[in-house]
């Protein structure tokens, strides 16, 4: 076997490796600096994405407060359809972000109770107490409110950018696969090439080779059967062939 060929063969699996867009080619590699960054897209949406959960669960908790604020007034509310009304809607108001926040603590609880009793009081400086704490929590809910828009703003430019690296990364992956399928291509148009040499070597060198070494020993042996093979070999051999033959009897 020609030298070349082995190590056509190695280089072919070599850059087979490189080429693939999927195994240990496509990690993250301390020796590549091409790669240290290819997934820095993936890893900024994710962080987008816990920005925007943590702005979404705060604003729940201030809903949920503002929630069983109304509750708490509205038990205090003289009995009316209207507050009846209310009353249940605000229940089942409460009921659903506890369940999805995590009930309050004793101490928001009774910080809650306090602020509506302050404010349900006809004593004035209570209730301007009451009202600076409902203010103090409004301002507030406005802050989280403003984070969890920003949340969602960088969550949109992250997943924007997330699709643009996936289409670039999935162009250069379809280059790769374009560049394996070319090269494989190659490599198995080599092999056929390859085969097709051994093949005309045997066929036009071995075989002939052969039939002259054998009737050579058949006329020494008998004189007659040579003749008799070699005339048939004639008749079905053209004169190149029948004398690649004569050159080995």
């Amino acid at each position: 076997m020609p030298a070349r060929f082995p190590l056509l063969a190695a280089l072919t699996l070599f850059l087979g490796g490189c080429a693939s867009p999927t195994g240990s080619a496509g990690k993250v590699t301390a020796w590549n600096p091409l790669t240290w960054f290819s997934g820095s897209e993936g890893r900024g949406a994710g962080r987008a994405d816990e920005r925007q959960a943590k702005a979404r669960d705060a604003v729940i908790e201030a809903a949920q407060k503002t929630a069983h604020e109304t509750a708490e007034a509205l038990a205090s509310a003289p009995a009316s359809r209207p507050v009846e009304v209310a009353r249940e809607s605000a229940g089942v108001t409460v009921t659903l972000l506890d369940q999805a926040a995590g009930p309050l603590t004793a101490e928001e609880s009774a910080r809650i109770r306090e602020q509506v009793r302050k404010l349900l009081s006809d004593n004035d400086a209570l209730r301007r107490e009451g009202e600076q704490l409902r203010e103090d929590h409004r301002e507030a809910v406005g802050v989280l409110s403003g984070k969890l828009q920003q949340a969602e703003a960088g969550r949109a430019a992250a997943t924007k950018d997330l699709q643009a690296a996936f289409a670039r990364e999935n162009e250069l992956a379809n280059t790769l696969r374009n560049q394996r399928f070319i090269l494989w291509g190659v490599v198995i148009l080599a092999a056929i090439g390859y085969l097709g040499v051994l093949y005309l070597r045997f066929a036009y060198g071995g075989v002939p080779s052969a039939i002259g070494r054998g009737l050579a020993e058949l006329r020494t042996k008998n004189p007659d059967a040579g003749n008799l093979a070699t005339s048939i070999f004639d008749s079905y051999l053209n004169r190149a062939e029948q004398r690649r033959i004569a050159r080995n009897t």
